[in-house]
């Protein structure tokens, strides 16, 4: 009978520890009235009475284990702000890492705290906030449910203050984030939430709701849960309006031209429709404050790609931008207000976007340039209409059209466009083992009868803690323009022609870990220096699209080592086949390289020695052929 009864006692317990696991970790902010006065110390006495979030698990270098870096998180909010207060104990007190005071710093080189937020609570995307122990701030965009990281080109408002123990025994941050910068509807009394911690001294990255190793740590489907008994009224800021003028002058010294002044007024604006739904427009906009691009040598055939960086294109951008892939994309915002070299100016734009609901999100874009009468470019005209439809908790399904249109003044023009449609599928499981995506594209122009094609791609996904494996295959035709977009491979130059070639290109990579056990410690030292090694390969093969003709090819096989300490070793082998269907000459060369494919091998050795430290390097030594020669690096 006791034995019996222990054994369903046994069973019972089970059950329960089963069901904790598959309900996650959950959190309640408690409301307060009197707002939190930051300076990163939490002494407020509203503190004590705040629900905590502890018990860290790692994420790095092992995810089985309880992190040894202390942290301790706590939720407040009232009528304005979000308040976000948390503890980062240092089990062993030493200097901490910081390689840069510039905002949206890397979390993964830096001590840091950071929360991820999925305020629809569908892991479909989200916002995240973070700062570092020097109180620089971090924060940016969610897409894809976090599977591919964060976007830092978004930047919000709100403060945050920072406290430092004097025997590096602790830091402590308090973050109030304002509510009108959290796009929430009031008819969600749950979001998704997690916290994560980067401890450079241990080289370990924890989070509160455990998030698999090999996933990154702004992975929604594995956040936990805030759940509100009394939810805040959205704040949101009716109307905003920023305007500015600019003046400039320019003078000839060598003609002795008088000086000319040009002067320059336009103003940006902001309604906010509803706390998630925002509607946006800008007259004259300034780009004076934008960074300018990293200067890279480009030695491929074909043209780089820049991120954009105006604020004007970044708000609410992952529906957008989100499009296609990173071959294929038909819409490319840095398209709009450049025609080559020459930049463009903008007349105005506006623009609608956000979310309708929990499960429906919009975007409606216009934007009004100049013509530049020294290329014999009209005015132009870009609009984007795109509609997404959230499914399964993470996956969605977009609709979209793109229009490129001439006009005289605010005329249409109709003998002078390209418009681009298309429908997509982009899948994640709930778990995030499995994911994939699926589109087909249909590009009209006005440039000739024939200028109709077709594009499609799809891919999938599998991947766990251990192994990744990826299969891809994309398509496109001839003539699939796409003058808001970014196709470059379709595209061939050769003197003053471009010429248009069709491709379909198969793709696989994947890799697979060997991890070393759980370390532990021996004599107050590590036993162990190895975190893991893997075998990774590459496979990319181009046919042409009508008869499925070879064309060329990239293939490549990796063995790399990773250290505890953070640092890497990879030996490389590729083999590679490049295919010219035109002259081609390199910058630096008299004489092209003709026509025909280009085979060649070549070695690489890369190793660096992880950011841990205050100091850290890095070497990378490859060799190998390069067209009919020889390349060192």
């Amino acid at each position: 009978m006791h034995r019996e009864l222990k054994s369903i006692i046994t069973f019972l317990l089970l059950l329960g520890t089963i069901a904790s696991i598959g309900q996650g970790r959950s959190i309640s902010p408690s409301p307060i009235t009197t707002p939190i006065q930051l300076d990163g110390v939490l002494q407020e006495s509203a503190w004590t009475v705040a629900q905590t979030a502890t018990d860290f698990r790692m994420h790095y270098p092992y995810d089985s284990l309880q992190a040894s870096s202390v942290t301790t998180v706590k939720i407040l909010f009232d009528k304005n702000n979000l308040y976000i207060g948390a503890i980062c104990k240092n089990p062993a007190p030493t200097q901490y890492v910081i390689q840069s005071l510039k905002r949206d710093f890397d979390f993964r080189e830096n001590d840091a705290f950071a929360i991820f937020l999925d305020l629809f609570d569908d892991a479909s995307g989200g916002m995240t906030f973070g700062v570092n122990p020097r109180g620089v701030q971090r924060d940016g965009i969610i897409p894809r449910g976090g599977t591919k990281g964060v976007q830092l080109n978004w930047d919000g408002q709100w403060e945050a203050e920072v406290f430092r123990s004097p025997d590096h025994t602790f830091w402590s941050v308090e973050m109030a984030i304002p509510l009108k910068t959290l796009r929430f509807s009031n008819k969600n009394h749950t979001w998704g939430i997690n916290f994560a911690r980067n401890d450079m001294s241990k080289n370990e990255v924890s989070t509160w709701s455990p998030v698999t190793r090999g996933f990154e740590v702004a992975t929604l489907s594995q956040a936990g849960k805030v759940h509100w008994n009394t939810l805040p009224t959205p704040q949101h800021s009716k109307i905003t309006v920023i305007p500015y003028a600019a003046i400039s002058s320019e003078k000839f010294y060598k003609n002795n031209a008088p000086t000319s002044f040009q002067p320059k007024v336009g103003l940006d604006a902001k309604v906010a429709l509803t706390s998630s739904l925002n509607f946006d427009f800008t007259i004259n906009p300034d780009f004076s404050q934008v960074e300018v691009d990293q200067q890279v040598i480009n030695l491929n055939r074909f043209e780089l790609f820049f991120p954009e960086k105006r604020l004007l294109f970044l708000e609410n951008s992952d529906l957008f931008s989100g499009l296609g892939n990173s071959r294929m994309r038909p819409y490319f915002s840095r398209r709009i207000g450049s025609a080559g070299a020459t930049p463009v100016a903008i007349h105005f734009g506006a623009r609608l976007s956000g979310k309708i609901n929990k499960d429906w999100q919009i975007g409606l874009m216009t934007v009004q340039t100049d013509p530049v009468k020294d290329l014999g470019k009209e005015n132009q005209n870009y609009a984007i209409a795109a509609i997404q439809k959230t499914i399964w908790g993470g996956s969605s399904v977009t609709a979209f059209v793109a229009n490129r249109q001439a006009t005289e003044g605010f005329y249409i023009k109709n003998s002078n466009f390209n418009r681009v449609g298309g429908l997509e599928f982009d899948f994640r499981s709930p778990n995030s083992l499995w994911s994939g995506k699926t589109f087909l594209h249909y590009s009209s122009s006005s440039h000739s009868e024939n200028n109709n094609d077709l594009a499609y791609s799809g891919k999938v996904r599998y991947k766990t803690k251990k192994a990744s494996i990826f299969f891809g295959l994309d398509a496109v035709g001839e003539n699939y323009l796409t003058d808001m977009g970014y196709v470059p491979r379709l595209f061939h130059q050769y003197n003053d022609t471009t010429y248009q070639i069709p491709y379909t290109q198969i793709r696989s990579n994947g890799y697979y870990r060997f991890f070393s056990k759980p370390n532990h410690q021996k004599n107050g030292r590590k036993n162990r220096l190895i975190d893991f090694w893997s075998i990774k390969y590459g496979v990319n093969v181009f046919a042409d699209k009508k008869d499925f003709s070879y064309q060329e090819h990239d293939i490549d096989l990796s063995v790399i080592l990773r250290f505890l300490e953070g640092g890497e070793l990879k030996l490389k082998a590729s083999h590679f086949s490049t295919k010219l269907f035109f002259p081609f000459t390199l910058d630096g060369l008299d004489y092209p390289f003709l026509v025909g494919n280009y085979p060649n091998r070549r070695f690489s050795i890369t190793f660096h020695s992880g950011k841990t430290k205050r100091m850290h390097w890095a070497t990378y030594v490859g060799f190998g052929g390069e067209y009919m020669g020889n390349r060192f690096d």
